[in-house]
């Protein structure tokens, strides 16, 4: 079985590229021939993993949403392929991938990446509204079928009226040299957040948490803030923890490798505020280094109560605030407690292994070669 797959693999997409890679590395793992095709590297940029070994498209003169030149020779020169697998939407060379399978009538697959979220679609609005007129509809209307992260994303693909097959099938996270090694002693009592640096994050409510709880945390309790991304909110941030006069709010800024590692390591619980999420990797990543989490209820994390590896809340400040205190109450000890718990549910659920089965299943029974996966809806 060979899959041709269409998106990016740079270390600056984040994580679209990281869970790109990991499915396409899972798949790999389980013996299905998989390439990616995708637009040369920016300059100052990397490469996720030097093992990806993508197939790179000349890159279009107007950008990453511009037509590709000769794309269809790209895609011809890799070899036949069973099936297509287009990760994400909006992307021109996402829709030329499409349009190749289905003019050599070829199945293939879209991944949402959260795009269809009605908060997603309300950014950018008439911009979005063409694009789904001129091509995107099309494309998805078309697919063999489309992956969501979570029912809830499903769900709102529905909504839309799209009725082709959904398979659910949450991001994989890497696990490997991470998951059985010891949770780290946490010296002191540190909240953090990870990801991209953006309004949507509401991080602002994590550095009014540290405002708000200064008398009520210890006097080494510390916030670290592990991202980049849009400068004027940073801007914005920094501004704030001066207006506040805090002097533990730490800015680590874009961390890769072993640094982002001992950054996490060194966290005793991550805070994810943001008004929504269609997954959150940054939520897997913590739990493998066994740090719990508090989500809000804008993601589809109702799984860390349920398994005792972290809170799932409205994310106002006051249960923010709240949350962040009866963390630092439950002491090292249970937290640890919570951190392995974390642990075994990315084992059984999130890993490359048990993830790169379901997307294999889920290619076998669109090429009527095994029968319909359970994860799959009609």
């Amino acid at each position: 079985m060979h899959i041709i797959h269409s998106g990016h693999l740079n270390v600056h997409s984040g994580g679209p590229a990281l869970s790109t890679w990991l499915t396409i590395k899972g798949l790999r793992e389980k013996g299905v021939d998989t390439d990616i095709v995708m637009p040369p590297i920016d300059p100052g940029d990397q490469l996720i993993d030097k093992a990806a070994k993508p197939i790179y498209y000349r890159q279009p003169k107007y950008g990453t949403l511009a037509y590709v030149p000769k794309y269809d020779e790209t895609i011809k020169s890799i070899g036949d392929a069973d099936l297509y697998h287009v990760q994400g939407v909006w992307m021109l060379h996402g829709t030329q991938l499409a349009r190749y399978a289905m003019k050599h009538r070829k199945p293939y697959v879209v991944t949402l990446r959260g795009m269809f979220y009605p908060q997603a679609l309300a950014h950018k609005r008439l911009l979005k509204m063409i694009m789904r007129r001129l091509y995107q509809d099309h494309t998805l209307c078309n697919a063999a079928a489309v992956q969501a992260t979570c029912i809830e994303e499903m769900e709102h693909y529905r909504a839309l009226g799209f009725k082709n097959p959904v398979a659910v099938i949450p991001n994989p996270i890497e696990t490997e040299g991470l998951i059985d090694r010891p949770i780290p002693e946490k010296p002191q009592f540190r909240i953090g957040y990870l990801g991209r640096v953006h309004p949507r994050k509401r991080i602002e409510r994590l550095i009014y948490a540290m405002a708000d709880l200064r008398e009520k945390l210890p006097d080494d309790a510390e916030l670290l803030i592990i991202g980049g991304g849009d400068n004027a909110y940073e801007k914005f941030l920094h501004d704030e923890v001066c207006r506040l006069n805090l002097s533990n709010v730490k800015f680590a800024g874009f961390l890769t490798g072993k640094e982002k590692d001992a950054a996490i390591d060194s966290l005793s619980i991550l805070v994810v505020p943001s008004d929504y999420e269609n997954f959150g990797n940054i939520v897997t990543e913590a739990l493998v280094h066994g740090v719990p989490v508090i989500a809000s209820t804008g993601m589809p994390w109702q799984e860390l109560p349920k398994h005792n590896c972290g809170w799932w809340i409205s994310n106002d400040q006051n249960s923010i605030n709240q949350t962040i205190l009866s963390a630092y109450m439950l002491g090292e000890d249970k937290l640890k407690t919570m951190g392995e718990n974390g642990r075994e549910l990315i084992r059984r659920n999130y890993s490359v292994e048990a993830l790169g089965t379901k997307m294999k299943n889920l290619y076998e029974w669109i090429l009527g070669i095994a029968p319909k996966p359970e994860f799959v809806f009609i």
